[in-house]
């Protein structure tokens, strides 16, 4: 093994030794920033017998929490491994198994199970002091500690989990594993990670070990879970708010799901069809549920791990629950889970047809009248006499006489909207790269629910290595791929960041030519490419931003604030977005935005360079959107007229477009290209020049002569009709309506 580093040697030192003036470029906090994985495995031990010395210098305790505290996840030799237990033994709290049971599954080599032996036994009895908290990492710290220490941790669980049948089977089979398959479940912590906690590993090394807990015991705990309800229910069990399940059975539960999610077993549908809604309701009329707990986790679990049927199941419980703050939960899970979907391609593209025929409908009788669903672009329920010839609504009749069939027809239609829904949600989130082309076809382009919305966006299939050709089924035949496509060439979405500004204007043409509105904006998305190569970018550095507004889209986009720090969690790596200002829950005021950072699973930092073209431009339009809504959106809320917000206003109405209001420009240039061509109209670099009026493309203000315009827009069915627009946007509506705004007004006073 190589020698410590410099800065790595000087951490130690400044653990073990007086204080001494050390030169750390950057502080700190970036010579722990610069650790290496196995740096880190080799300081952890001093630093957990640094923290468990109370006479240790003040000095050394900082350096050695901040060792802790380092964002790389840890690598041990069987020497620093022993290590590591010998000074977590030195003086044992009950959190410490967690650091042991996780040192097993970083060790790069066999270690001396005789040396680890005892201090294993020490912290074990530690654990003993909380063990329903930390009996997932005891028990795996118990099968290095020996036989004697392990009986005696089942022996107390066994009595602990009594009431918890769910869990006692559990720990049956945990039983059955070894060191390193039990380390995996103690790393899957219901809250967290909290400081301290190291990185937790790639998603490939949990798997290989996960299955431990065999997908035959998850089927037994959900089912059986599934039956308990089932018999609450039926009224067969007394029914008592939150106590369906223990606390251990609802971890079990979360387990036992996410195994099945994962592996993505052809049982599981079924199971979380019952289960989850089940799980949300009460079978009395009370606001409450049979498990709160229980329902957030599985419902975590879909988020995390979706399938068609899961998040169908999830999207049944919002529908039934009763709960209010349960309901919110349940709305934010059900938005990122659909968003999760696209990463699961295969699982994505698995649509049930809901009895649609080849023309997209569907006839369902309903005494003398028949409910027609059609899904085209979007999903619709209409209604038809005995003789074929169409009502304009739901005929009394059918609503008197036929209730039920009318709740079904409905029912199919609330469905068939949710699974477009759903299916354009993954599809943007996803861009299911690598799908092949013949499953395409028959789960996308010939699908009764699918085929609107993948016909109008376009796709690239690969007719030879690297040799991508994009096509827009909605075109028509002649714009299909010609020859036809091997049944085995991949076939993926077109992204603006792989294509040529030619490219890009040709299918911005060509949308605007069929006048087509995409499920989501695509030849308009904004592309992004940072100047820098390492692993972080200053592109949206100093940027002033409005942090309520910043902080209400970031829950819907998947963002979580870490230590003050915006962090979105991706495959693979995480995207941190640096915000000067102290960032809550019901934090506002304004705050100047930093650098973003990308960081590997294991916390190691991630080149930007690296990355894929459109995961890179994904990543930055993600941040784009935060720093939009907070700075460049229009604002008609108690603070737009404000004196803060008039000098955010004027601040941004002398700054360069970003992305988006480039995009912006370019969809005004196409609606407006008749007045453009008139010369009544201009479009410059930064604004849309009306007779006399300037309109910015990034905020929406309007000028004459450098003073600022007060435009009143007509709401309701007193607004001007708006024209062709590509894509949907607030701020784009407004410009356009505002366009229209001054036309009339101008026009009326020529006319007055």
């Amino acid at each position: 093994m190589d020698e410590l580093s410099p800065h790595a040697a000087q951490l130690r030192a400044a653990m073990a030794g007086p204080q001494q003036d050390a030169d750390w470029p950057g502080g700190l906090w970036a010579a722990c920033d610069q650790l290496t994985s196995w740096e880190l495995g080799a300081l952890l031990p001093d630093a957990y017998r640094t923290l468990a010395d109370e006479s240790a210098p003040d000095h050394a305790r900082l350096v050695a929490r901040q060792v802790t505290w380092s964002k790389v996840s840890p690598s041990f030799t069987a020497a620093t491994l022993t290590a590591l237990y010998t000074g977590l033994a030195a003086s044992p709290r009950p959190t410490d198994v967690r650091y042991a049971a996780g040192g097993l599954l970083r060790c790069t080599e066999p270690w001396d199970e005789r040396e680890l032996a005892a201090p294993a036994a020490v912290l074990v009895a530690a654990a003993l002091r909380k063990p329903g908290e930390y009996a997932d990492a005891a028990l795996a710290v118990a099968a290095v500690a020996g036989p004697k220490t392990e009986q005696t941790l089942v022996t107390r669980l066994r009595t602990v989990h009594a009431d918890s049948p769910l869990r006692l089977a559990e720990i049956e089979v945990i039983l059955t594993t070894g060191p390193r398959e039990r380390a995996v479940l103690a790393e899957d912590q219901w809250h967290g990670p909290f400081s301290g906690d190291w990185p937790p590993l790639t998603d490939p090394v949990a798997e290989r070990t996960a299955d431990a807990l065999h997908a035959e015991l998850a089927r037994h705990v959900l089912r059986s879970a599934a039956a308990h309800l089932a018999a609450l229910h039926a009224g067969e069990l007394p029914y008592v708010a939150d106590q369906a399940f223990t606390t251990a059975d609802a971890d079990t539960l979360r387990r036992a799901a996410r195994l099945a999610l994962r592996r993505d077993e052809p049982w599981a549908g079924e199971v979380f069809s019952t289960l989850l809604p089940q799980l949300a309701v009460a079978p009395t009329a009370a606001k409450t549920l049979p498990s709160q707990r229980a329902c957030i986790a599985l419902a975590q679990v879909v988020e995390a791990w979706p399938t068609p049927e899961s998040v169908a199941a999830l999207r049944e419980a919002r529908r039934v629950v009763r709960h209010a703050g349960v309901t919110r939960k349940l709305d934010r899970l059900l938005r990122r889970a659909e968003r999760n979907l696209g990463r699961r391609p295969e699982a994505a593209l698995r649509l049930p047809d809901l009895g649609l025929g080849p023309d997209g409908s569907r006839r369902l009788p309903c005494g003398d009248h028949t409910a027609v669903l059609t899904v085209t672009d979007e999903a619709t329920l209409t209604w038809e006499r005995a003789d074929g010839r169409a009502l304009k609504s739901l005929p009394a009749a059918a609503r008197r006489d036929h209730p039920d069939h009318v709740t079904a027809a409905r029912d199919l239609l609330g469905k068939a909207r949710a699974q477009i829904r759903t299916l354009t949600r993954a599809l943007e989130a996803g861009y299911l790269a690598g799908a092949r082309y013949d499953r395409w076809r028959d789960a996308l382009a010939t699908h009764p629910v699918a085929r609107g919305t993948a016909g109008r966006l376009i796709w690239e299939v690969e007719h030879a290595p690297g040799d991508w050709r994009a096509f827009l089924p909605a075109a028509g035949p002649a714009d299909h791929p010609d020859p036809a496509p091997d049944p085995s060439a991949a076939v993926r979405l077109w992204h603006p960041a792989r294509a040529t500004p030619a490219e890009r204007d040709l299918w911005r043409d060509r949308i605007a030519d069929l006048r087509l509105h995409q499920p989501f904006r695509q030849a308009y998305r904004e592309h992004y490419r940072a100047p820098e190569s390492g692993h972080s970018t200053t592109m949206f550095q100093g940027h002033l931003v409005r942090i309520e507004a910043v902080l209400g889209l970031a829950v819907r986009q998947g963002w979580n604030i870490e230590d003050d720090i915006l962090v979105l969690p991706l495959d693979g790596f995480t995207a941190w977005l640096g915000i000067a200002g102290s960032l809550y829950p019901g934090a506002a005021g304004w705050a100047e935005v930093g650098e973003v950072t990308l960081r590997r699973a294991d916390g190691s930092p991630q080149a930007l360079a690296e990355l894929d073209a459109v995961r890179l431009s994904e990543v930055l339009r993600s941040v784009d959107l935060l720093i939009s809504a907070g700075s460049f959106a229009w604002c008609d809320d108690t603070h737009a007229h404000g004196p803060e917000s008039r000098r955010q206003l004027n601040r941004l109405y002398a700054q360069p477009l970003g992305r988006t209001a480039q995009l912006r420009r370019a969809a005004l240039r196409r609606t407006l290209a008749d007045h453009l061509t008139s010369g009544r109209m201009e479009l410059d670099d930064r604004h849309l020049r009306l007779d006399g009026h300037d309109i910015h493309l990034a905020t929406g203000r309007v000028t004459r002569s450098g003073d600022p315009v007060e435009i009143a827009l007509p709401t309701g069915r007193q607004a001007v009709p708006l024209p062709f627009l590509p894509y949907d946007e607030a701020l784009l509506e407004r410009v356009v309506r505002t366009v229209a705004h001054l036309m009339e007004r101008e026009g009326s006073a020529a006319h007055s």
